[in-house]
């Protein structure tokens, strides 16, 4: 079994190309990751927080986000995972998380919007001797030992803003920390205190605007290929201590404490897409999201 984070040996930034399989009725790993010439491969195994469907032949098999590793089984789930690796020079990638407004990594900190690169970042951070260090809008670095309350996986689409030094980098997004460390198992992460009590079910607050920076709820998420379904959702987000939730493109399950002020009320029929995991349920549409909201009890 293969299971803990995907470990990338120092070597020059290069874009890295999945050319590996999975061979043999046992469904060993044959191969990893090839960078540029080198005729050498890494070994290649999964960030902790995600987890691999073996009974699925699809590149929707991920899960987001969870703390449970899983074998590989097919080379579509090694596929799946060629969007989470960046090419970048690095120690062990965990995966895009979310920030938080305090700052998931108070540890020290650096900008540099015209020179920063992820080994920028991991020189900068260890050598203050801190264990994990991420990057956040191209040319922010942020160091630390623990993630804040609050962080959490978000999908590996959410970072892709190109590194201020290095356009071949990611140095994460919006509210979002490519996050790096020296440990080869994920850091842990907490959730905010479930909101308690609440009364009653969730309350629909209709189909609102998904937004092209900061999402319009900005914490924990999920995803399901298979079975995402607005109860799945909802218990989801209030487990992590969230209020808000909302559901989008079918599979996608997004959490907050709050729904951006940025995002704007849309037009009913625009959250048209059936859930995957229950046709008969609305979960969103093409940007936009069905929102609920957990109401707290009088």
């Amino acid at each position: 079994m293969l299971s803990g984070v995907v470990h990338l040996k120092p070597r020059p930034s290069t874009v890295v190309e999945w050319c590996g399989k999975l061979g043999g009725e046992g469904g060993s790993l044959t191969s990893g990751i090839s960078s540029g010439s080198l005729p050498t491969l890494d070994v290649v195994i999964l960030p902790s927080h995600l987890i691999i469907n073996p009974d699925s032949d699809s590149q929707d098999a991920l899960d987001f986000p969870r703390n449970i590793p899983h074998p590989l089984s097919t080379m579509q789930t090694v596929l799946a995972l060629a969007a989470i690796v960046p090419a970048a020079l690095a120690q062990t990638y965990y995966g895009c998380y979310t920030e938080v407004p305090a700052r998931a990594l108070t540890g020290s900190s650096t900008i540099d919007y015209t020179t920063m690169t992820i080994g920028d970042c991991e020189t900068y951070c260890t050598g203050l001797s801190f264990s994990l260090w991420g990057l956040e809008y191209g040319g922010e670095c942020y160091c630390g030992d623990s993630l804040a309350q609050g962080s959490f996986p978000a999908f590996s689409t959410d970072c892709t803003m190109a590194c201020a030094g290095d356009a071949t980098e990611v140095c994460g997004g919006p509210n979002r920390l490519s996050l790096y460390g020296v440990s080869v198992d994920a850091p842990t992460v907490t959730p905010y205190p479930t909101p308690e009590p609440v009364e009653g079910p969730p309350v629909y607050e209709g189909c609102w605007t998904e937004l092209p920076g900061p999402r319009a709820l900005d914490g924990a998420s999920a995803f399901s290929a298979s079975d995402m379904t607005v109860d799945g959702c909802a218990n989801y987000c209030l487990n992590n201590g969230f209020p808000w939730f909302g559901l989008e493109y079918s599979a996608e399950c997004y959490c907050g404490t709050e729904l951006n002020v940025n995002s704007t009320l849309a037009l009913d029929e625009d959250c048209n897409m059936a859930c995957t995991g229950d046709s008969s349920e609305v979960c969103g549409g093409s940007n936009r999201l069905s929102v609920w909201q957990w109401p707290a009890a009088v």
